[in-house]
């Protein structure tokens, strides 16, 4: 036993955190598999399937939220939601700190490496604002969500998809308790508003979150210029991304999927899946059904995903500025990427083009995999392959059909690839190589042609 406790105190971090993700994925398949959880029962690899979709808040699913699963099953899955959207390292961290134990000094920087060094809270002050943020935006979109489904539900009912929706949208999830999930309220602007505003503060990212609500407003240009420079690109590029998306599917569609729409239908299916398909994975549409170049964008909205410090998956969008900064850096000969009169730190620059590499390379490697395991009988195959990879990664949620079709092989390689994509690349290659030492020394440079 003493072996043991001192093998665990030398664990590091990083591994706490994926280990603490394998644990509550283990725990959820095994509390699914039991008979009051579901309708008729359900096999090992699709409660696996399950538990990774509701913890690494995905939303892909092989079974009927709505239909297959009892009460208590959907309970399940909505507490495997929001204990996998808050992190397992934030709660349990959470936990010790309101009740006054000290953390260590390594929990400390792992905490603060997660949220990119930029938070000038304390630890404990940023743990009560995530717990704060999430709770009051719950509640109140639950609230909103509950005065519109009261028109149509009992209250038990209008109660139980209201919070479920709630949660499942702040958390990107994407999961719901209607078995075509929001297609029934496809022209009904107020619960496509709320889930649509409950999924963006959710993707912003919790520094984001805690610049906008205590800092204030001294005009828009006062207010713009008290945010720190990761705040700016973060709005900035969630603006851009939410605009762009939605223009982008309204033009691909509107003789296509759209064409029995009326134009503020468009317009408003046209933002809530430019808002969703970037990291939430609710459809008012047949995903199916839309033009292989709206997938395509598609593709690329749920690639970038969401911010950093956020619920959301993907490379993020802080990824994305500083890869086209320093792409506008290249070409106008500038030797730092600079945004606003600040230059970012060769590291920060680094980094995300590491994530993006490793990210692409993952993507390829697996819709390989996936395309080799299957010959799927469904249109557009490996538009769909990819489509399915891309939403697993950035645990989107979002499927043309593929889910549906996957042999056992298959949904042990989208649970793996929704595992990768929750805890993101970066955070697997610290967890491997924690204990390495740097190389400081450096050799001699010499050139190659490229282009």
């Amino acid at each position: 036993m003493t072996i043991s406790k001192s093998r665990l105190k030398h664990i590091s971090p990083i591994h706490k955190v994926v280990f603490s993700f394998l644990l509550l994925i283990f725990s959820g398949t095994f509390i699914l598999m039991l008979p009051g959880s579901t309708i008729s029962g359900i096999s090992f690899i699709d409660a696996l399937f399950t538990s990774t979709s509701s913890v690494c808040v995905t939303g892909l699913i092989v079974l009927d939220t709505a239909k297959d699963f009892t009460l208590p099953g959907q309970i399940v899955i909505l507490c495997l939601i929001q204990l996998g959207g808050l992190g397992i390292m934030t709660v349990s961290i959470a936990l010790l700190s309101f009740m006054g134990n000290s953390l260590s000094i390594k929990w400390r920087f792992t905490f603060r490496s997660i949220y990119d060094n930029v938070n000038p809270l304390p630890v404990r002050g940023t743990l009560r604002n995530i717990l704060l943020y999430t709770f009051s935006i719950e509640i109140i979109t639950a609230i909103l969500l509950f005065s519109r489904f009261i028109r149509e539900f009992s209250f038990k009912e209008a109660v139980r998809h209201s919070v479920f929706h709630a949660v499942s949208a702040f958390c990107n999830a994407g999961f719901s308790t209607f078995s075509n999930n929001l297609e029934g309220y496809r022209n009904d602007a107020s619960v496509l508003l709320t889930v649509s505003f409950a999924v963006i503060l959710g993707g912003l990212g919790f520094i984001v979150l805690s610049e906008l609500f205590t800092l204030r407003s001294r005009g828009f240009k006062g207010f713009f210029r008290g945010f720190s420079l990761h705040t700016k690109l973060v709005l900035i590029t969630t603006a851009i991304l939410l605009a762009a998306g939605t223009i982008s599917i309204f033009i691909l569609e509107q003789g296509h999927a759209f064409k029995d729409f009326t134009v503020g239908s468009r317009l408003l299916t046209s933002f809530f899946h430019s808002v969703t398909c970037r990291t939430a994975g609710f459809n008012t549409i047949n995903i199916s059904s839309l033009r292989e170049s709206t997938l395509f964008t598609m593709i690329a909205l749920m690639f970038v995903g969401g911010s950093p410090g956020s619920i959301a998956g993907g490379i993020k969008t802080t990824t994305l500025a500083a890869i086209f900064g320093l792409v506008y850096a290249r070409i106008t000969g500038h030797h730092q990427v600079v945004f606003g009169g600040r230059a970012l730190d060769r590291d920060t620059v680094d980094r995300s083009t590491t994530l993006i590499i490793m990210s692409g390379l993952f993507i390829y490697l697996s819709t390989f995999l996936l395309l080799f395991l299957h010959s799927f009988d469904i249109d557009h195959t490996f538009l769909s392959g990819l489509f399915e990879i891309t939403s697993a990664f950035s645990t989107v949620g979002l499927s043309t059909g593929v889910t549906s079709t996957l042999s056992n092989e298959g949904k042990a390689l989208i649970s793996l690839v929704m595992f990768t994509g929750r805890l993101g690349p970066l955070l697997l290659i610290t967890a491997l190589n924690v204990n390495r030492k740097d190389i400081n020394y450096q050799y001699a440079e010499d050139s190659i042609m490229i282009g």
